[in-house]
């Protein structure tokens, strides 16, 4: 098993048939221990996602598909250790958030379960359970005679499924959802996740690939030139079916759940937008749009998952705004040693091409910052032999005179101290088209919802909501927009959550025609596919011009 690890990323004649082999071996091997059944279960996974012949992905796909009998067959002392491992036959114990635990209890009924163990003080629990009684009811549960749990027992009486199966219906009689979201994280419920029988395990969870791709060449490294590569038309892009898009989004919740992560892309993704891209070799690359109610009123998020052969490797989200993109790029730990250059460049080609983006950025989090992991990874070369640079030029400069060093002693490494330094600034990667003017400031976030404020307390509504639908009317008539009637409910909502913004950037003073493509901006904000959204605000100059200028002055009064 140690062998088969330590050669599941060699890609050579020797090596496959030496695979195989020891595949067939440990097919009839008997493992009880915790710590090898974890390797063993990686590096299935790892020649599942990255085989280098057909027979191999075959029998790596097979030991899977039978792992949870191995787990089965283990003691209950043995199985416990492997909890939180997210294999076939574990318990998974997590106290997910409230859209996480509502997408298990449509998708996982009779198998989560409320975690009675690990839930210490049950007081949070009674004030949301307070909130779906009957008066009748109160006395009861509010006796001494019962506790929650057992109160909970009477409640369901012969209801099907499980303690936690009752709750979550309780919670959809709940409205409005955000109390009932509230209510339900406020309690931070754990929950146990039996991972046996279902298709969400890192074991069994994929999406079925169109075809399988081989290595028998290996692993594609990071292209000679990342920038040129990333403006080549990507032809396999396409929107998929609802059908399928709800297949993925389900890959993309199981993928993080059972490594206890959540985002927000995936917890709203919009089944109806979800686009995939064939990077060739078995691998592809899903993006996900955002349902129209959770859409950010000025940026486009949009999350994406890597799939090797229908097999979650990786993960991230991008933010589009004008022409920039912030993203960045996670990698499962089952798969960090393959190819995650020649895939990051890809999900930025992807980007690219979805909102015509000239601009990338990266966060300091992700490289460095307060990040210790991301210090102790050496993340900032990862990042830096991309293209990306640091902003600030003392940290550029730094930057050049530490990559020269590792350049003439390939055994050079640089400190933790020096990486950390490194970390001080965001990095930014750009294309050729790129413009310096076109930057905008991701401090301005606030500034722009500030101005929003602004806008709303000078409306003179009554509430807020009143005040968000008199500046949405004043916007429609500065931009000449005759009638709404044509304009589905999501558009019309999407254009009374930008308007304070836009407003701010004084429309009635634009041409006609940047006012023509802001009524066209603005509906797509609310439409079926965001992307075409992200595309128009790239190509509005005056908008974020406008904006630029009054955070500018914002700024400057302050």
């Amino acid at each position: 098993m140690n062998r088969l690890y330590r050669i599941r990323s060699r890609f050579d004649a020797n090596v496959k048939s030496e695979k195989l082999e020891l595949l067939e071996r440990l097919g009839e091997t008997r493992i009880s221990n915790p710590q090898a059944l974890e390797r063993l279960h990686s590096t299935l996974s790892y020649l599942r996602a990255f085989p280098d012949s057909r027979k191999n992905y075959r029998l790596a796909g097979e030991l899977l598909e039978r792992f949870g009998e191995r787990i089965d067959s283990l003691p209950a002392s043995t199985r416990a250790a492997l909890d939180d491992t997210g294999i076939e036959g574990t318990t998974t114990r997590y106290a997910f958030s409230y859209d996480v635990a509502r997408w298990l209890a449509r998708r996982t009924s009779g198998i989560v379960r409320l975690d009675w163990q690990e839930l210490d003080d049950s007081s949070n629990l009674d004030e949301l359970l307070a909130h779906v009684l009957e008066s009748s009811e109160d006395e009861y549960f509010d006796s001494e005679y019962v506790s929650t749990q057992e109160w909970i027992d009477v409640a369901r009486g012969v209801e099907p499924g499980t303690d936690f199966d009752w709750l979550a219906g309780q919670l959809d009689a709940l409205r409005p959802v955000p109390i009932a979201r509230q209510l339900y994280d406020s309690a931070e419920l754990p929950l146990a996740w039996k991972l046996r029988g279902g298709r969400f395990s890192k074991t069994l969870n994929s999406a079925a690939p169109r075809r399988i791709g081989t290595r028998e060449c290996g692993m594609r490294r990071r292209p000679r030139q990342v920038k040129a590569e990333i403006m080549r038309p990507l032809k396999s892009l396409r929107l998929v079916s609802p059908r399928r898009g709800a297949r993925l989004v389900d890959v993309a919740m199981a993928a993080l759940a059972v490594r206890h992560r959540e985002t927000h892309h995936f917890n709203y993704a919009n089944p109806r937008e979800v686009y995939v891209a064939d990077v060739r070799s078995g691998v592809s690359i899903a993006v996900f749009g955002l349902r129209p109610a959770y859409r950010y009123p000025l940026e486009c998020t949009m999350g994406y998952l890597i799939l090797a052969n229908g097999m979650p490797v990786g993960y991230g989200g991008g933010s589009a705004l004008f022409r920039q993109v912030n993203t960045g790029i996670n990698i499962f730990d089952e798969f960090r040693d393959s190819e995650a250059s020649f895939l990051w460049t890809q999900v930025m080609r992807i980007y690219h091409q979805l909102t015509g983006c000239t601009r990338f950025i990266a966060n300091a989090y992700q490289f460095g910052g307060d990040n210790d992991e991301a210090l102790q990874s050496g993340a900032f070369w990862f990042y830096y032999r991309q293209g990306f640079r640091p902003v600030l030029r003392p940290v550029r400069e730094l930057a050049r005179r530490e990559a020269l060093k590792i350049r003439s002693d390939r055994g050079y490494r640089s400190s933790v101290a020096t990486l950390r330094r490194l970390g001080a600034c965001d990095m930014h990667l750009m294309l050729p088209s790129a413009r310096a003017s076109e930057l905008f400031e991701e401090s301005w976030f606030e500034t722009c919802s500030m101005l929003a404020t602004r806008e709303l307390a000078s409306a003179g509504g009554a509430t807020r909501a009143a005040s968000a639908q008199r500046i949405a009317r004043k916007l429609a008539k500065d931009l000449g927009l005759r009638s709404l009637r044509q304009w589905s409910q999501t558009e019309q909502q999407a254009l009374r959550r930008l308007a304070p913004i836009v407003a701010a950037a004084e429309p009635a003073t634009w041409p006609n025609e940047a006012k023509r493509t802001m009524g066209k901006l603005l509906r797509a904000k609310g439409g079926a596919a965001e992307a075409a959204y992200a595309r128009l605000l790239g190509e509005h100059g005056p908008l974020r011009t406008a904006l630029q200028n009054a955070c500018r002055r914002t700024r400057g009064n302050a």
